[in-house]
Protein backbone atom coordinates (compact mmCIF):
# COMPACT_ATOMS: atom_id res chain seq x y z
CA UNK A 1 0.00 0.00 0.00
CA UNK A 2 1.34 3.55 -1.20
CA UNK A 3 2.06 5.91 1.91
CA UNK A 4 -0.67 8.20 1.23
CA UNK A 5 -3.00 5.23 0.75
CA UNK A 6 -1.85 4.54 4.55
CA UNK A 7 -2.83 7.77 5.56
CA UNK A 8 -5.98 8.08 3.82
CA UNK A 9 -8.35 7.61 6.77
CA UNK A 10 -6.42 10.33 8.55
CA UNK A 11 -7.34 13.45 6.94
CA UNK A 12 -10.92 12.88 7.23
CA UNK A 13 -10.72 11.70 10.96
CA UNK A 14 -9.07 14.31 11.82
CA UNK A 15 -12.03 16.61 10.18
CA UNK A 16 -14.77 14.28 11.85
CA UNK A 17 -13.62 14.97 15.12
CA UNK A 18 -12.99 18.17 15.35
CA UNK A 19 -16.12 19.00 14.16
CA UNK A 20 -18.27 16.75 16.45
CA UNK A 21 -16.11 17.79 19.44
CA UNK A 22 -16.41 21.19 18.50
CA UNK A 23 -20.14 21.19 18.28
CA UNK A 24 -19.86 19.25 21.84
CA UNK A 25 -18.00 22.07 23.38
CA UNK A 26 -20.80 24.22 21.65
CA UNK A 27 -23.41 22.96 23.25
CA UNK A 28 -21.92 22.44 26.61
CA UNK A 29 -21.15 26.19 26.68
CA UNK A 30 -25.04 26.63 25.93
CA UNK A 31 -25.59 24.43 28.34
CA UNK A 32 -27.32 26.01 31.86
CA UNK A 33 -27.15 22.85 34.04
CA UNK A 34 -24.98 23.01 37.09
CA UNK A 35 -22.48 20.68 38.24
CA UNK A 36 -23.88 17.81 39.89
CA UNK A 37 -22.10 16.50 43.18
CA UNK A 38 -19.51 14.27 41.82
CA UNK A 39 -18.25 16.77 39.45
CA UNK A 40 -17.79 19.74 42.11
CA UNK A 41 -15.58 16.89 44.53
CA UNK A 42 -13.43 16.66 41.34
CA UNK A 43 -12.52 20.24 41.22
CA UNK A 44 -12.39 20.69 44.87
CA UNK A 45 -10.00 18.15 44.72
CA UNK A 46 -7.57 19.65 42.01
CA UNK A 47 -7.62 22.69 44.96
CA UNK A 48 -5.02 20.67 47.22
CA UNK A 49 -3.16 18.93 44.57
CA UNK A 50 -2.58 15.37 46.60
CA UNK A 51 -1.38 12.16 44.82
CA UNK A 52 -4.90 10.36 45.88
CA UNK A 53 -8.44 10.98 47.08
CA UNK A 54 -11.22 9.89 49.53
CA UNK A 55 -12.53 7.85 46.68
CA UNK A 56 -10.31 8.39 43.69
CA UNK A 57 -7.11 8.76 42.58
CA UNK A 58 -5.73 12.03 41.75
CA UNK A 59 -5.68 12.65 37.68
CA UNK A 60 -9.15 13.90 37.74
CA UNK A 61 -8.26 16.63 40.18
CA UNK A 62 -4.81 17.57 38.51
CA UNK A 63 -6.55 18.11 35.24
CA UNK A 64 -9.55 20.15 36.42
CA UNK A 65 -6.18 22.20 38.45
CA UNK A 66 -4.51 22.67 34.94
CA UNK A 67 -7.90 23.67 33.12
CA UNK A 68 -8.72 25.79 35.81
CA UNK A 69 -5.68 27.34 36.02
CA UNK A 70 -5.78 28.50 32.18
CA UNK A 71 -9.60 29.31 32.14
CA UNK A 72 -9.93 32.93 32.60
CA UNK A 73 -13.55 32.56 34.90
CA UNK A 74 -14.00 29.30 36.71
CA UNK A 75 -18.07 27.72 36.01
CA UNK A 76 -19.80 24.71 35.37
CA UNK A 77 -18.54 24.76 31.34
CA UNK A 78 -14.50 25.32 32.01
CA UNK A 79 -14.98 22.11 34.55
CA UNK A 80 -16.72 20.07 31.99
CA UNK A 81 -14.55 21.64 28.85
CA UNK A 82 -11.67 18.56 29.32
CA UNK A 83 -14.72 15.54 28.86
CA UNK A 84 -15.15 16.44 25.24
CA UNK A 85 -11.39 16.87 24.33
CA UNK A 86 -10.34 13.67 26.08
CA UNK A 87 -13.23 11.63 24.14
CA UNK A 88 -12.02 13.36 21.02
CA UNK A 89 -8.22 12.36 21.52
CA UNK A 90 -9.66 8.65 22.80
CA UNK A 91 -11.14 8.39 19.03
CA UNK A 92 -8.25 9.56 17.61
CA UNK A 93 -6.16 7.16 19.41
CA UNK A 94 -8.63 4.05 18.48
CA UNK A 95 -8.59 5.23 14.78
CA UNK A 96 -4.96 5.08 14.64
CA UNK A 97 -4.93 1.44 16.25
CA UNK A 98 -7.94 -0.10 14.56
CA UNK A 99 -6.10 1.43 11.10
CA UNK A 100 -3.23 -1.18 12.11
CA UNK A 101 -5.11 -3.94 12.79
CA UNK A 102 -7.04 -3.88 9.48
CA UNK A 103 -4.72 -1.97 6.99
CA UNK A 104 -6.48 -3.30 4.00
CA UNK A 105 -10.23 -1.05 5.09
CA UNK A 106 -8.28 2.61 3.87
CA UNK A 107 -11.17 4.01 6.13
CA UNK A 108 -11.32 1.54 9.33
CA UNK A 109 -9.75 4.49 11.66
CA UNK A 110 -12.42 6.99 10.15
CA UNK A 111 -15.27 4.29 11.03
CA UNK A 112 -14.08 3.56 14.03
CA UNK A 113 -13.71 7.03 15.61
CA UNK A 114 -17.05 8.38 14.67
CA UNK A 115 -18.41 5.17 16.30
CA UNK A 116 -17.11 5.80 19.63
CA UNK A 117 -17.99 9.17 19.32
CA UNK A 118 -21.30 7.94 18.61
CA UNK A 119 -21.51 5.59 21.33
CA UNK A 120 -24.36 6.70 24.00
CA UNK A 121 -21.74 6.48 27.04
CA UNK A 122 -19.29 8.60 25.12
CA UNK A 123 -21.93 11.36 24.51
CA UNK A 124 -23.07 11.73 27.91
CA UNK A 125 -19.43 11.91 28.76
CA UNK A 126 -18.58 14.45 26.18
CA UNK A 127 -20.82 16.27 28.41
CA UNK A 128 -20.37 15.81 32.21
CA UNK A 129 -16.50 15.16 33.55
CA UNK A 130 -15.62 11.92 35.11
CA UNK A 131 -12.67 9.59 35.91
CA UNK A 132 -13.99 7.44 32.77
CA UNK A 133 -13.31 10.52 30.52
CA UNK A 134 -9.82 10.90 31.83
CA UNK A 135 -8.52 7.14 31.81
CA UNK A 136 -9.90 6.57 28.13
CA UNK A 137 -7.10 7.96 26.58
CA UNK A 138 -4.23 6.98 28.52
CA UNK A 139 -5.68 3.09 28.68
CA UNK A 140 -5.87 3.52 24.73
CA UNK A 141 -2.30 4.50 24.16
CA UNK A 142 -1.43 2.31 27.54
CA UNK A 143 -3.12 -0.73 24.71
CA UNK A 144 -1.85 0.56 21.75
CA UNK A 145 1.74 0.25 22.74
CA UNK A 146 0.83 -3.32 24.10
CA UNK A 147 0.10 -4.02 20.49
CA UNK A 148 3.32 -2.72 19.66
CA UNK A 149 5.17 -4.21 22.08
CA UNK A 150 3.93 -7.80 20.38
CA UNK A 151 4.51 -6.80 17.10
CA UNK A 152 7.73 -5.23 17.26
CA UNK A 153 9.00 -5.98 20.92
CA UNK A 154 11.33 -2.42 21.12
CA UNK A 155 12.17 -1.04 24.67
CA UNK A 156 10.07 2.30 23.99
CA UNK A 157 7.13 0.53 23.54
CA UNK A 158 7.38 -1.26 27.13
CA UNK A 159 8.56 1.75 29.17
CA UNK A 160 5.63 3.79 27.28
CA UNK A 161 2.68 1.28 27.68
CA UNK A 162 4.02 0.91 31.29
CA UNK A 163 3.73 4.47 31.79
CA UNK A 164 0.57 5.11 30.35
CA UNK A 165 -0.87 2.24 31.78
CA UNK A 166 0.39 3.80 34.91
CA UNK A 167 -1.03 6.81 34.61
CA UNK A 168 -4.88 5.31 33.39
CA UNK A 169 -4.12 3.70 36.95
CA UNK A 170 -4.39 7.12 38.39
CA UNK A 171 -7.28 7.96 36.34
CA UNK A 172 -9.30 5.32 37.47
CA UNK A 173 -8.52 1.67 39.19
CA UNK A 174 -10.25 0.05 36.44
CA UNK A 175 -7.40 0.68 34.39
CA UNK A 176 -6.15 -3.04 36.53
CA UNK A 177 -8.34 -4.57 34.17
CA UNK A 178 -5.77 -4.34 31.24
CA UNK A 179 -3.20 -6.66 33.66
CA UNK A 180 -5.38 -10.07 33.26
CA UNK A 181 -7.03 -9.58 30.15
CA UNK A 182 -3.34 -9.02 28.66
CA UNK A 183 -2.51 -12.42 30.62
CA UNK A 184 -5.25 -13.86 28.73
CA UNK A 185 -4.28 -12.76 25.81
CA UNK A 186 -0.57 -13.69 26.18
CA UNK A 187 -2.01 -17.70 26.90
CA UNK A 188 -4.27 -18.01 24.20
CA UNK A 189 -2.23 -16.01 21.30
CA UNK A 190 1.30 -16.81 20.11
CA UNK A 191 1.09 -13.16 18.32
CA UNK A 192 -0.01 -11.50 21.99
CA UNK A 193 3.21 -13.10 23.72
CA UNK A 194 6.26 -9.86 23.82
CA UNK A 195 9.44 -11.83 25.17
CA UNK A 196 9.67 -11.90 29.48
CA UNK A 197 11.97 -9.12 29.45
CA UNK A 198 9.23 -6.69 27.75
CA UNK A 199 6.75 -7.45 29.93
CA UNK A 200 9.07 -7.03 32.94
CA UNK A 201 9.71 -3.42 32.07
CA UNK A 202 6.68 -2.94 31.05
CA UNK A 203 4.79 -3.81 33.81
CA UNK A 204 7.73 -2.44 36.89
CA UNK A 205 6.96 0.94 34.22
CA UNK A 206 3.41 0.62 35.26
CA UNK A 207 4.60 0.95 38.69
CA UNK A 208 6.41 3.11 38.52
CA UNK A 209 3.87 5.85 37.38
CA UNK A 210 1.56 4.42 39.76
CA UNK A 211 3.78 4.61 42.77
CA UNK A 212 2.59 7.77 44.15
CA UNK A 213 -0.91 6.96 44.44
CA UNK A 214 0.21 3.03 45.69
CA UNK A 215 1.93 5.22 48.59
CA UNK A 216 -0.43 7.38 49.20
CA UNK A 217 -3.01 4.91 50.15
CA UNK A 218 -0.88 2.95 52.61
CA UNK A 219 0.01 6.32 54.07
CA UNK A 220 -3.30 7.14 54.54
CA UNK A 221 -4.93 4.19 55.67
CA UNK A 222 -5.61 3.06 52.19
CA UNK A 223 -8.40 5.49 52.50
CA UNK A 224 -9.54 5.10 48.54
CA UNK A 225 -8.95 1.29 48.31
CA UNK A 226 -11.47 0.89 51.03
CA UNK A 227 -13.95 2.73 49.45
CA UNK A 228 -13.38 0.69 45.90
CA UNK A 229 -14.11 -2.04 48.36
CA UNK A 230 -17.00 -0.65 49.79
CA UNK A 231 -18.38 -0.11 46.39
CA UNK A 232 -18.02 -4.38 45.83
CA UNK A 233 -19.84 -4.72 49.08
CA UNK A 234 -19.76 -8.72 48.92
CA UNK A 235 -16.26 -8.48 49.49
CA UNK A 236 -16.33 -7.45 52.79
CA UNK A 237 -19.67 -8.78 53.42
CA UNK A 238 -19.87 -12.19 55.68
CA UNK A 239 -22.03 -13.64 53.13
CA UNK A 240 -22.33 -12.93 49.94
CA UNK A 241 -24.65 -15.67 49.08
CA UNK A 242 -27.17 -13.95 50.62
CA UNK A 243 -27.19 -10.95 48.29
CA UNK A 244 -27.48 -12.88 44.59
CA UNK A 245 -29.53 -11.21 42.56
CA UNK A 246 -30.35 -12.83 38.94
CA UNK A 247 -32.23 -9.31 37.98
CA UNK A 248 -29.66 -7.26 38.78
CA UNK A 249 -26.97 -9.04 36.97
CA UNK A 250 -29.40 -9.21 33.60
CA UNK A 251 -29.92 -5.21 34.20
CA UNK A 252 -26.37 -4.96 33.95
CA UNK A 253 -26.12 -6.55 31.18
CA UNK A 254 -29.22 -5.02 29.52
CA UNK A 255 -27.21 -1.66 30.19
CA UNK A 256 -24.52 -2.36 28.35
CA UNK A 257 -26.62 -2.31 24.94
CA UNK A 258 -27.58 0.95 25.70
CA UNK A 259 -24.22 1.77 26.56
CA UNK A 260 -22.89 1.38 23.11
CA UNK A 261 -25.73 1.16 21.18
CA UNK A 262 -27.74 -1.81 20.66
CA UNK A 263 -26.89 -2.86 16.98
CA UNK A 264 -23.14 -1.97 17.70
CA UNK A 265 -23.61 -4.36 21.08
CA UNK A 266 -24.69 -7.00 18.19
CA UNK A 267 -22.08 -6.72 16.05
CA UNK A 268 -19.43 -6.99 18.99
CA UNK A 269 -21.24 -10.85 19.78
CA UNK A 270 -21.02 -11.73 16.21
CA UNK A 271 -17.43 -10.72 16.54
CA UNK A 272 -17.04 -13.40 18.51
CA UNK A 273 -16.60 -16.09 16.39
CA UNK A 274 -16.18 -13.57 13.13
CA UNK A 275 -12.71 -11.70 13.10
CA UNK A 276 -9.98 -13.10 11.03
CA UNK A 277 -6.35 -12.47 12.71
CA UNK A 278 -5.44 -13.28 15.95
CA UNK A 279 -4.06 -9.51 16.41
CA UNK A 280 -7.93 -9.00 15.97
CA UNK A 281 -9.21 -11.36 18.24
CA UNK A 282 -7.34 -10.41 21.10
CA UNK A 283 -9.29 -7.52 21.69
CA UNK A 284 -11.90 -9.63 22.64
CA UNK A 285 -10.21 -10.57 25.24
CA UNK A 286 -9.70 -7.00 26.68
CA UNK A 287 -13.20 -6.93 26.88
CA UNK A 288 -14.94 -10.17 27.92
CA UNK A 289 -12.74 -10.59 31.22
CA UNK A 290 -14.01 -7.16 32.20
CA UNK A 291 -17.81 -7.52 30.92
CA UNK A 292 -17.57 -10.76 33.20
CA UNK A 293 -16.00 -9.97 36.23
CA UNK A 294 -18.62 -6.59 36.51
CA UNK A 295 -21.12 -9.15 36.40
CA UNK A 296 -20.35 -11.02 38.67
CA UNK A 297 -19.94 -8.06 41.05
CA UNK A 298 -23.73 -7.07 39.29
CA UNK A 299 -24.41 -10.43 40.74
CA UNK A 300 -23.18 -10.21 44.18
CA UNK A 301 -23.92 -6.78 44.79
CA UNK A 302 -24.33 -4.07 42.41
CA UNK A 303 -23.07 -1.97 39.04
CA UNK A 304 -23.50 0.60 37.87
CA UNK A 305 -23.55 0.65 33.83
CA UNK A 306 -20.09 2.91 33.26
CA UNK A 307 -18.02 0.27 35.54
CA UNK A 308 -16.71 -1.74 32.58
CA UNK A 309 -15.77 1.22 30.43
CA UNK A 310 -12.33 -0.39 30.14
CA UNK A 311 -14.36 -2.36 28.22
CA UNK A 312 -15.23 -0.35 25.64
CA UNK A 313 -12.45 0.44 23.29
CA UNK A 314 -11.89 -2.05 22.02
CA UNK A 315 -15.03 -3.66 22.17
CA UNK A 316 -15.77 -0.83 19.48
CA UNK A 317 -13.15 -1.66 17.91
CA UNK A 318 -13.97 -5.69 17.16
CA UNK A 319 -17.22 -4.57 16.42
CA UNK A 320 -16.91 -2.37 13.93
CA UNK A 321 -14.13 -4.56 12.27
CA UNK A 322 -16.37 -7.17 12.14
CA UNK A 323 -18.92 -4.98 10.18
CA UNK A 324 -16.54 -3.54 8.03
CA UNK A 325 -15.17 -7.69 7.00
CA UNK A 326 -18.45 -8.75 7.19
CA UNK A 327 -19.78 -5.91 4.48
CA UNK A 328 -22.51 -5.56 6.64
CA UNK A 329 -22.43 -1.29 5.64
CA UNK A 330 -26.53 -1.03 5.57
CA UNK A 331 -26.30 -2.76 9.50
CA UNK A 332 -23.13 -0.25 10.31
CA UNK A 333 -25.38 2.67 8.93
CA UNK A 334 -28.19 1.06 11.00
CA UNK A 335 -26.00 1.20 14.21
CA UNK A 336 -24.59 5.24 13.24
CA UNK A 337 -28.41 6.14 13.19
CA UNK A 338 -29.59 4.72 16.10
CA UNK A 339 -26.24 6.47 18.30
CA UNK A 340 -27.20 9.78 16.26
CA UNK A 341 -30.96 9.79 17.25
CA UNK A 342 -29.48 9.04 21.30
CA UNK A 343 -26.77 11.77 20.98
CA UNK A 344 -28.99 14.36 19.47
CA UNK A 345 -31.63 13.77 22.21
CA UNK A 346 -28.76 13.97 25.07
CA UNK A 347 -27.58 16.83 22.98
CA UNK A 348 -31.01 18.99 23.83
CA UNK A 349 -31.42 17.88 27.17
CA UNK A 350 -28.21 19.40 28.03
CA UNK A 351 -28.97 22.62 26.06
CA UNK A 352 -32.64 22.40 27.39
CA UNK A 353 -32.68 20.53 30.48
CA UNK A 354 -36.15 21.17 31.49
CA UNK A 355 -37.65 20.37 28.81
CA UNK A 356 -37.91 17.23 29.35
CA UNK A 357 -39.57 15.48 32.35
CA UNK A 358 -40.28 11.75 33.85
CA UNK A 359 -43.66 10.15 34.19
CA UNK A 360 -44.20 12.08 37.36
CA UNK A 361 -43.49 15.41 36.05
CA UNK A 362 -40.05 15.73 37.50
CA UNK A 363 -36.90 17.33 35.23
CA UNK A 364 -35.54 14.02 33.95
CA UNK A 365 -31.69 15.42 34.45
CA UNK A 366 -32.71 17.59 37.81
CA UNK A 367 -29.68 16.73 39.43
CA UNK A 368 -27.86 19.13 37.03
CA UNK A 369 -30.73 21.94 37.33
CA UNK A 370 -30.45 24.74 40.24
CA UNK A 371 -28.18 22.79 41.90
CA UNK A 372 -26.22 26.52 42.66
CA UNK A 373 -29.19 28.15 44.17
CA UNK A 374 -29.04 26.70 47.30
CA UNK A 375 -25.48 27.87 47.81
CA UNK A 376 -26.74 31.27 46.83
CA UNK A 377 -29.70 31.37 49.20
CA UNK A 378 -27.75 29.90 52.07
CA UNK A 379 -25.20 32.79 51.82
CA UNK A 380 -27.95 35.17 51.45
CA UNK A 381 -29.53 33.92 54.69
CA UNK A 382 -25.98 34.30 56.42
CA UNK A 383 -25.70 37.73 55.46
CA UNK A 384 -29.01 38.44 57.10
CA UNK A 385 -27.76 36.96 60.34
CA UNK A 386 -24.45 38.51 60.40
CA UNK A 387 -22.24 35.32 60.12
CA UNK A 388 -19.25 34.38 57.89
CA UNK A 389 -19.05 30.44 58.64
CA UNK A 390 -21.53 28.29 56.86
CA UNK A 391 -21.75 24.19 57.72
CA UNK A 392 -23.44 21.19 56.45
CA UNK A 393 -23.25 17.21 56.88
CA UNK A 394 -25.11 16.16 53.12
CA UNK A 395 -22.15 15.67 50.50
CA UNK A 396 -24.53 17.25 47.67
CA UNK A 397 -24.74 20.24 49.64
CA UNK A 398 -21.31 20.76 50.65
CA UNK A 399 -19.81 19.86 47.14
CA UNK A 400 -21.72 22.95 45.63
CA UNK A 401 -20.62 25.57 48.72
CA UNK A 402 -16.98 24.79 47.89
CA UNK A 403 -17.41 25.30 44.33
CA UNK A 404 -20.03 28.03 43.92
CA UNK A 405 -19.17 29.82 47.20
CA UNK A 406 -14.96 29.15 46.30
CA UNK A 407 -14.40 33.07 45.73
CA UNK A 408 -17.06 34.09 48.83
CA UNK A 409 -15.91 35.65 52.30
CA UNK A 410 -17.39 32.57 53.63
CA UNK A 411 -16.09 29.76 55.19
CA UNK A 412 -17.22 26.16 54.19
CA UNK A 413 -17.13 23.18 56.33
CA UNK A 414 -18.76 19.50 57.08
CA UNK A 415 -20.09 18.04 60.37
CA UNK A 416 -17.24 16.56 62.33
CA UNK A 417 -17.24 12.93 63.02
CA UNK A 418 -15.65 11.12 65.72
CA UNK A 419 -15.91 7.47 63.66
CA UNK A 420 -14.56 7.15 60.33
CA UNK A 421 -15.73 9.88 57.95
CA UNK A 422 -18.71 9.33 55.35
CA UNK A 423 -16.88 11.43 53.03
CA UNK A 424 -14.43 13.56 51.87
CA UNK A 425 -15.70 16.95 53.12
CA UNK A 426 -15.84 15.12 56.74
CA UNK A 427 -12.48 13.57 56.05
CA UNK A 428 -11.06 16.84 55.11
CA UNK A 429 -13.12 20.03 55.65
CA UNK A 430 -14.86 19.42 59.36
CA UNK A 431 -15.53 22.52 61.91
CA UNK A 432 -12.28 22.91 63.52
CA UNK A 433 -12.31 23.51 67.00
CA UNK A 434 -10.76 26.67 66.68
CA UNK A 435 -13.92 28.36 64.92
CA UNK A 436 -15.81 29.92 67.71
CA UNK A 437 -19.42 31.95 67.67
CA UNK A 438 -22.12 31.84 65.51
CA UNK A 439 -22.86 29.66 62.51
CA UNK A 440 -25.51 28.46 60.09
CA UNK A 441 -25.97 25.03 60.00
CA UNK A 442 -27.54 23.95 56.79
CA UNK A 443 -29.69 20.47 57.26
CA UNK A 444 -30.87 17.91 55.14
CA UNK A 445 -34.64 16.48 55.80
CA UNK A 446 -33.89 16.16 59.24
CA UNK A 447 -34.24 18.87 62.15
CA UNK A 448 -31.34 20.04 64.56
CA UNK A 449 -31.13 19.80 68.49
CA UNK A 450 -28.26 21.66 70.58
CA UNK A 451 -27.61 19.52 73.65
CA UNK A 452 -30.98 17.87 73.70
CA UNK A 453 -33.08 21.39 73.20
CA UNK A 454 -34.90 21.40 69.57
CA UNK A 455 -33.50 24.79 67.38
CA UNK A 456 -35.70 26.40 65.60
CA UNK A 457 -34.42 27.62 61.66
CA UNK A 458 -34.10 31.03 60.77
CA UNK A 459 -34.87 29.77 57.13
CA UNK A 460 -36.05 26.66 55.00
CA UNK A 461 -33.92 26.74 51.87
CA UNK A 462 -36.21 25.63 49.07
CA UNK A 463 -36.53 24.78 45.00
CA UNK A 464 -39.56 24.34 42.60
CA UNK A 465 -37.27 23.03 40.06
CA UNK A 466 -34.36 21.23 40.44
CA UNK A 467 -32.00 18.51 42.18
CA UNK A 468 -33.44 20.05 45.66
CA UNK A 469 -36.92 20.35 44.62
CA UNK A 470 -38.76 17.79 46.92
CA UNK A 471 -36.18 17.85 50.19
CA UNK A 472 -36.18 20.14 53.31
CA UNK A 473 -33.34 22.10 53.96
CA UNK A 474 -34.20 24.21 57.34
CA UNK A 475 -31.13 26.82 57.87
CA UNK A 476 -30.36 27.43 61.67
CA UNK A 477 -27.99 30.42 63.51
CA UNK A 478 -25.84 28.36 66.23
CA UNK A 479 -23.38 28.28 68.10
CA UNK A 480 -20.42 26.34 67.08
CA UNK A 481 -19.91 23.88 70.22
CA UNK A 482 -23.22 22.73 69.15
CA UNK A 483 -21.05 20.53 67.13
CA UNK A 484 -18.67 19.42 69.62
Amino acid sequence: MAPTDARKWLKPTLFGVGLITALRILALWGSPTDLYVDESQYWIWGQSLDFGYYSKPPMIGWVLRLFDELAPARSAFTVRLPAPLFHGATAILMAAWAQSLAPSHKLAGLWVALAYLSLPIVAVGSFLISTDTIMAPFLVGALIMYWRLCAADATRHALLGGILLGAAFLSKYAAIYFLPCALLAYVIYPSMRPRLGSLALFFLAFIAAASPNILWNIANDLTTVNHTMDNAAWLKSDSASANLSLARMIEFAASQFMVIGPVFMVFWLLALRGLTTSRQRALLWFSVPVWTIVLLQALLSRAYANWAFAAIPPATIAAILWALESRRVRALRLGFAFNLIICLTLSLITLFPTWVKDGNGNVLAKRYVNVANITHEAMAVAVENNVNTIVALNRGILADFFFTGADSDFQFYSLPTQNLPRHYYQQKKSLPPEVKGRVLYVAHNTDFKCEGVSVTPVATLKQDIGSWANARLPAYIVDAECFR
